[in-house]
């Protein structure tokens, strides 16, 4: 028997957890889900939120290569979206 699939995050809350982050100071992955977490949303859905972040030009992550984990800056004020692609 599989488990029902986690319904996905609705883009408000994905919204509040990116501007969740601190402007202009980077933050380590375990605080950065943290954050997630504090606006309501499973630490597990760090990946995503990040994602989308980065793909509004919100956030940017750094690697450090002697770590194994990354950090997260937020560097927009304002979340950006675009508007859905009609045909």
């Amino acid at each position: 028997m599989t488990s029902p699939a986690a319904a996905p995050a609705p883009s408000a809350d994905i919204d509040a957890a990116l501007m969740n982050f601190p402007y202009q100071q980077w933050i380590g992955a375990p605080a950065a889900a943290g954050l997630v977490q504090d606006v309501g949303l499973p630490r597990e859905l760090l990946r995503l939120v990040i994602r989308s972040g980065r793909r509004r030009g919100v956030l940017t992550t750094r690697r450090d290569p002697d770590q194994l984990g990354f950090f997260v800056m937020r560097v927009a004020d304002t979340c950006h979206r675009t508007a859905a692609v009609t045909v």
